[in-house]
């Protein structure tokens, strides 16, 4: 997609945590993703009201329908008008919003109290918003700024002033207006009028631009921000002269308040004032910090905390600085304190005296924001392009069975293995019956994938969200499908649709067990259970030292087998994972089949050894220059596979290591050696150049279930393979006349000995492979197990 992304640009210009998120999505979207993206700006003064209307006018009348879709978020950009126009808010104008109390002025406008050339306006702001209002509302500002009582009536801030711009935001902001919600924190969404009545607000927290944030010494407190009033650094300066530590308190930024700040430390020369420092002068700064300090008032979101934390560093804050306390856990990853003096001295004493647990806070914060990532951010700001799949939903046709399956996760599109297995199964499920996928996903949509195949899309509810935030709390690893188990039933929308679709089915299949519940909410016919893995052995390994592990493991066991023993039928993906669901819930009663994971054979091309020379050269790279791939999810079992190739990486320098897939957001991935190339997630055509020009494929992987998708994509583009023998399961390829199998101890060696073979033996091998797949792994032959169930169930 061509994607603008609109913004304001402040007037006198200044650098905040706003022009950091545009900067970071505008990097994202260019240099990680397919699409394209540009920062479109205004300069938009809001000295007076003038001025502010005159900045609202402006974006209103952009056209930007060159755009496939703009991304607006903040005031008053959103103005623009656009049919794929996706709002991720940061915040409206505060001083008419959530700080107008601070004023002293009426909310409520009394028309009464206005002369007559003012209710011709306030008739119009008394109607519902509507864009057609917009020239008629501005032309009447127009004639009211000559009005002779203009700055009495239209004081800013005040009632007037303030119902105008709810208006305009009204109608830029109307559902129907706004593909989509979203928004910067949980204290953003739950702000009065900033949203309209009765919309779903995605609550997506973003990560800072500033790269390669790490950590070091302890040696010095540290804190940035713009040095005004609501930053409150008046309070930390107080509370840090009051105690005897001799260490010394630095803090960066330029502002208003700066003669005044200075003034108030003057006398302590522990306190430092660092002025205006560039972005690797304050990655350093938080790098050597012991802790940060950062105790604003209402903070929309708090890029500091994130910077501050991923630098492993305990923030400490106050109870009211809004955003900030949805990282900060008081005495866990810092301290959220009273935003008095006393307070604040208590805990920087606490901090300062016990410098050993101050740093495992830090650890603590790292962990906390370890899931924040830009392809987090902007998944739902990017998906769906609206021009893929082609069609919305039509009514189906009669006469046929109808099949509905649940899932955590959409399957279009069908990137990554599960997403994958999603899509080709019940592509080819839907040859013979009608087939509904009901799933959650990020973004709300109803699609048909193919004639007989539609795609019911709902995203969690904020309901949902908040259970899943609580059974996350304390643990490191994601947890959003085990907190769907009881969490979907929390979700009316999804809940209604599932209700809707099961009306006139006559089976419903679970794709992994993680829905069961929900299903028997409103279902009580027949159920089939498609287990892309043994998923209690999979969150076994997943939750492996984590906090109290147990209930969460027994709710997942207690889940599958109920699902394994009220189906019609059951498949999985290798006889290994039939064989484990009989030893861990005995002797399942109906039948089962194995149907494996395959690969569309439609998308894919062998090429040979030295063509694929001739591709690399194609990329800038010389034709000898070795890339070895390998492919995986943010998953454990593929992150603990990553981790190993590092380890090769550094043992073969002369060869570059190419990551792909969405491991690549990990925070254990952010750093890495020179000769590893993140590629993160690709579309589907940079994707297949990939396949084309790497010389060799690795799947050094450990555990897991199910079997490996990624190595029938490998043989199938004719890559070579070296993989462990546990990556190799359920799938068979033949070690030397196929593949090579090796312990991880021995990749190494084993690399060296397939670079030493001829072009022609490493041909003959991965020709062999390919065979192998189109034989016994296409996704026809895959499905068919399941097709034959679900027919013989339904005949």
């Amino acid at each position: 997609m061509k994607i603008a992304l609109i913004a304001p640009s402040p007037v006198p210009f200044t650098i905040g945590g706003a022009e950091k998120l545009w900067w970071g999505m505008l990097e994202h979207i260019n240099q990680h993703t397919g699409h394209e993206a540009e920062l479109i700006k205004i300069p938009s003064p809001e000295r007076n009201f003038g001025e502010l209307i005159r900045s609202y006018e402006a974006f209103s009348q952009m056209d930007l329908s060159h755009f496939d879709r703009v991304i607006s978020t903040k005031y008053p950009a959103w103005m623009v008008d656009h049919p794929e126009h996706y709002c991720y808010l940061q915040h409206k104008l505060r001083g008419l919003y959530d700080t107008y109390h601070f004023c002293g002025q009426p909310e409520k406008l009394e028309p009464k109290k206005y002369p007559a050339a003012y209710q011709p306006l306030i008739r119009l702001l008394l109607q519902p918003p509507q864009r057609q209002q917009l020239p008629e509302l501005f032309a009447q500002l127009k004639v009211l700024e000559q009005h002779a009582n203009h700055d009495r009536f239209c004081a800013f801030p005040g009632p007037l002033t303030r119902a105008v711009v709810h208006h305009l935001d009204a109608i830029a902001q109307r559902p129907g207006a706004i593909r989509h919600y979203g928004a910067i924190s949980y204290n953003v969404a739950n702000r009065r009028d900033y949203f309209p009545d009765g919309t779903e607000v995605q609550v997506v927290h973003h990560p800072s631009d500033l790269k390669d944030i790490h950590g070091g010494k302890y040696t010095h407190i540290f804190t940035v921000s713009r040095l005004d009033g609501p930053k409150r650094l008046d309070l930390l300066i107080q509370a840090f002269r009051q105690l005897p530590d001799d260490i010394e308190l630095r803090i960066a930024g330029s502002g208003p308040e700066e003669k005044k700040l200075k003034a108030l430390a003057e006398g302590d020369p522990r306190i430092r004032f660092l002025g205006r420092i560039t972005d690797r002068e304050i990655i350093d700064q938080y790098a050597d910090a012991l802790f940060v300090p950062f105790m604003p008032y209402d903070e929309d979101f708090g890029l500091i905390t994130i910077e501050a934390m991923s630098a492993g560093k305990a923030v400490l804050t106050t109870t009211d600085a809004g955003g900030v306390n949805e990282f900060v856990e008081n005495g866990v990853s810092g301290f959220s304190v009273a935003p008095d003096v006393e307070s604040l001295k208590a805990a920087m004493a606490k901090l300062l005296a016990d410098p050993a647990a101050t740093k495992q806070m830090g650890e603590q914060a790292r962990d906390k924001v370890a899931h924040i990532s830009w392809e987090a951010t902007l998944a739902p700001l990017l998906a769906p392009e609206p021009e893929t799949p082609p069609s919305v939903v039509t009514p189906e046709k009669k006469g046929r069975k109808k099949v509905v399956v649940t899932s955590t996760f959409p399957a279009w599109p069908p990137q990554g293995g599960g997403q994958s297995r999603l899509y080709n199964m019940y592509a080819q499920l839907s040859q013979t019956m009608d087939v509904a996928l009901v799933c959650t996903g990020t973004e709300q949509r109803h699609m048909r994938l193919l004639p007989d195949l539609t795609e019911h899309v709902i995203p969690e509810s904020f309901t949902q969200k908040v259970h899943a935030k609580k059974l996350q709390h304390g643990r490191k690893v994601p947890l959003g499908d085990i907190a769907a188990i009881d969490g979907i039933l929390k979700n009316s929308a999804y809940m209604t649709v599932l209700e809707d679709q099961v009306r006139d089915a006559d089976l419903v299949i679970a794709s992994h067990p993680y829905l069961y519940q929900a299903i028997r909410a409103v279902w009580k016919g027949p159920i089939a259970y498609d287990a892309h893995n043994v998923e209690a052995d999979m969150k076994a390994a997943v939750l492996d030292g984590q906090k109290n592990p147990e209930p969460l493991l027994q709710k997942v066991r207690d889940t599958e087998a109920a699902c394994i023993h009220e189906s019609e039928w059951l498949v999985a993906c290798s006889q290994d994972d039939l064989n484990r669901f009989a030893a861990l819930y005995g002797n399942i009663q109906c039948p089962t089949a194995v149907a494996g994971n395959g690969v569309d054979l439609s998308l894919t091309r062998y090429y040979r050894v030295d063509e694929r020379r001739i591709n690399r050269t194609r990329l800038g790279l010389h034709p000898d220059q070795e890339a070895l791939l390998f492919m995986g999810s943010w998953h454990g079992p593929n992150l603990d596979a990553a981790k190993l190739i590092l380890h090769l990486a550094q043992e073969r320098p002369q060869h570059q290591f190419w990551l792909l897939g969405s491991l690549c957001g990990h925070p254990d991935f952010q750093k890495l050696p020179n000769n590893v190339i993140p590629l993160g997630m690709l579309p589907e055509a940079e994707k297949q150049i990939v396949m084309a020009a790497a010389s060799a494929a690795l799947n050094p992987m450990m555990s897991g279930s199910g079997t490996n998708l990624k190595m029938l994509d490998y043989a199938a583009w004719g890559l070579d393979i070296i993989s462990t023998p546990f990556g190799n399961r359920g799938i068979g390829f033949t070690n030397e006349s196929e593949v090579s199998l090796a312990d991880t101890a021995r990749f190494a060696h084993t690399l060296d000995a397939l670079f030493a073979l001829t072009d022609d033996q490493r041909d003959q091998r991965t020709q062999a492979a390919r065979h192998k797949v189109e034989c016994s792994f296409d996704w026809q032959a895959c499905a068919e197990p399941m097709v034959n169930l679900a027919s013989d169930t339904l005949a």
